[in-house]
């Protein structure tokens, strides 16, 4: 038989299958696993397992033997990925999708199985657009920087996994323009999308990933980096999101098992990291996020570095601040006049509408104090001194029922929107504790419950940006539709 699968950027080992003749079935299962070897999504081995089933009508049979055999617990899980687009190719996708979904939690941040997962999800509705990646071009990897304690990655290390580099070990601009750095933005350009965690990205989600022109449209450099299938850069990124101090007030369980503050050889680190590498990097950014981390009013070196970044040193330089609000008072406000007219976005986590349950979720936080300080960053976006103020609710089982009445809330809060997201693993679950917190996972016992929920006219209001969760909430139309039938 013979196969032919688009060239991809293969992670070691590199693996050629341009051109093979008369396999066997177990070596072309070798050969699938070798290529998924790399634990990165593979669509162009998808979309070729039609080609090897035609050529190997015994290859469902020969793999169902190679899972029996198999004590390998990785290996086991390549199998069951490749049993299921197999089938899906004889024509059950939907089944095959119902089997690997309970993967999902446990492989939670794994581009190669949420891959896998988003690919049957796209035999099941073709006709959805935001399947379509080799059509559009997401520019996050072209133009963001997320600097983590031990790591650097091109987008949120939620949706983007595999790191850059390390700014503690090398110039900013050797991470910017690493081979690993290039290979992701190949990634892109190949529309392979093969680094990201599809899943997840609220951009793909959301279908609002833009096509090569409409990106194209945007500059010289987007529509040069285009055509030109630019992957190293000339220019440094226009947005930087510092998340290496994960120094916090609370402790929340979503993000950590205990409160945490850096000690003082630590930040005695992070004060030459800034010096050495942040500073000179931030002289040519638009947009410094601080923080994705921890909170930026209780870490030292995020409020020496708040100061530090003036106008007269940084003029084009715009702030994102994240916070969950318990610091965010008019006096902590007012030793910041950097940010004062400079915050493209101020974001403060809430994760719930209601005290008892945003206290239970925001370990340390308490109620009364944060709507004095919400209703205080509504009086800040109405003057003008920030530009866009969000509120971000992390979805979960503890508070999904809560998400309408949190739209009514930033509404009272003066916010400009709310951001809704599931739930990320940031390795504080245990695998069965994710599954019962991940109510947007169809195996949950609530997850019925949780598409009523969806349904809440409130969730369509504007000011609604819906991230990884566009799919669940019902439009006007898919409630039309229901009521007639």
């Amino acid at each position: 038989m013979q196969v032919n699968i688009g060239q991809a950027d293969f992670e070691e080992p590199t693996t050629e299958i341009e051109s093979q003749d008369e396999l066997e079935s177990g070596e072309a299962i070798d050969l699938m696993l070798s290529i998924l070897s790399d634990q990165l999504d593979h669509p162009e081995l998808w979309a070729a397992i039609p080609q090897f089933v035609d050529g190997l009508p015994d290859l469902m049979s020969a793999l169902e033997a190679r899972l029996a055999a198999e004590s390998n617990e990785r290996d086991r899980i390549f199998i069951l990925l490749l049993v299921a687009m197999v089938g899906a190719s004889l024509g059950h996708a939907p089944l095959m999708l119902e089997q690997i979904r309970p993967l999902s939690a446990r492989f939670s941040q794994s581009p190669l199985v949420q891959g896998a997962i988003f690919h049957l999800e796209s035999l099941c509705d073709p006709d959805d657009p935001k399947y379509h990646l080799a059509e559009r071009f997401c520019p996050n990897p072209f133009m963001q920087f997320d600097v983590l304690e031990n790591s650097t990655h091109l987008c949120c290390a939620s949706y983007l996994l595999t790191s850059a580099g390390n700014l503690k070990e090398a110039d900013w601009e050797q991470v910017w323009n690493s081979d690993r750095a290039q290979q992701i933005r190949e990634s892109i350009h190949d529309g392979s999308y093969r680094y990201c965690n599809k899943t997840a990205c609220p951009r793909i989600q959301s279908g609002n990933v833009p096509t090569h022109a409409e990106q194209a449209s945007q500059s010289d450099f987007w529509r040069e980096t285009i055509e030109n299938r630019a992957t190293s850069l000339p220019v440094g990124p226009q947005r930087v999101n510092l998340a290496y101090d994960r120094t916090c007030n609370l402790s929340c369980p979503s993000c950590r098992v205990e409160r945490y503050a850096a000690d003082e050889a630590t930040r005695s680190a992070y004060d030459q990291l800034q010096k050495r590498a942040i500073l000179p990097l931030l002289k040519q950014a638009q947009v410094v996020f601080i923080t994705g981390s921890g909170d930026p009013f209780a870490s030292k070196n995020f409020r020496r570095l708040m100061e530090s970044l003036t106008p007269d040193e940084y003029p084009d330089l715009r702030f994102q601040v994240m916070t969950n609000g318990m610091l965010l008072t008019p006096a902590q406000w007012a030793q910041f006049p950097t940010l004062h007219g400079r915050t493209k976005i101020l974001k403060i986590s809430i994760d719930a509408a209601t005290g008892p349950t945003h206290e239970r979720l925001r370990r340390g936080a308490r109620w009364p104090v944060m709507l004095e300080n919400m209703a205080f960053a509504g009086r800040l976006a109405a003057e003008g001194l920030i530009e866009n103020y969000e509120l971000v609710f992390t979805v979960q089982t503890d508070n999904y029922r809560e998400m309408g009445d949190a739209v009514d809330l930033a509404h009272r809060m003066g916010a400009n929107s709310v951001f809704f997201a599931r739930l990320t693993n940031w390795g504080t679950f245990g695998v069965e504790e994710y599954r019962e917190k991940a109510v947007f996972l169809p195996e949950h016992p609530d997850h019925q419950d949780f598409l009523q929920q969806m349904r809440d006219p409130r969730l369509r209001d504007p000011i609604v940006l819906p991230g990884d969760l566009k799919a669940f909430i019902w439009s006007e139309g898919r409630e039309k539709e229901a009521a007639a039938a």
